[in-house]
């Protein structure tokens, strides 16, 4: 009996300290948050292109604001110029515009702010597979109407494409390599260092070598 007795106890203590235990999904610093996600076209070797072109604003892509949105403020420029540096990097050369570029860079800033509505009926939710007995109007709960909770998320994000301008089709042009980039501080420029040389590490293929 003694022995039951320690087992539930000890069994108790490791759950307990379990329970404490904090969730790493909501413990995350801000690097560790960071998504980064690259797509290259099939069948592109990108040492047939040798010059590359890149605006000096970022286009802004934002529910908020409207569109056709251009910014050139210090953040912009950070990651102007890190993009820049990572292509010379590769074995690129960064021209004009009017110099026929094989490559155009077109780099957007994503920041959409949505509300979103939940229902909910209190703890025994259907969605748990109970129903709770105020929905039924159970004696002593009376009639309890569905609740609805609003609430806003918030999307953010860096889109970096290449365009190819050597290999044209009438008035189309085919992007040949894009990068993404999520996660928190993505747009504090301390981090744009860090943010743009992640997204070129997982790209070694692109390069003039």
């Amino acid at each position: 009996m003694k022995v039951s007795v320690i087992t539930f106890f000890v069994a108790s203590i490791l759950l307990g300290l379990g329970a404490c235990r904090k969730d790493p999904a909501r413990n995350l610093t801000v690097s560790e948050s960071w998504v980064f996600i690259t797509s290259g076209a099939n069948g592109i070797n990108f040492s047939n292109y040798k010059t590359f072109t890149i605006p000096d604003s970022v286009v802004l892509i934002s529910n908020q604001r409207g569109s056709n949105n251009y910014e050139t403020n210090q953040l912009a420029q950070a990651i102007i110029k890190e993009v820049g540096d990572n292509m010379v990097a590769r074995g690129f050369t960064k021209v004009a515009k009017s110099s026929n570029p094989d490559l155009g860079i077109s780099i957007s800033r994503i920041s959409n702010t949505y509300t979103n509505v939940a229902a909910f009926n209190g703890w025994w939710d259907p969605t748990w597979g109970y129903w709770d007995p105020g929905f039924w109007g159970y004696p002593g709960f009376g009639w309890a109407p569905t609740q609805f909770v609003f609430y806003n998320t918030t999307e953010s994000a860096w889109a970096i494409d290449l365009i190819d301008l050597k290999n044209t089709s009438g008035n189309s042009l085919r992007i040949i390599w894009s990068g993404n980039i999520r996660g928190e501080g993505i747009f504090d420029s301390r981090n744009i260092n860090q943010l743009v040389g992640a997204l070129f590490t997982q790209s070694p293929y692109l390069s003039t070598n």
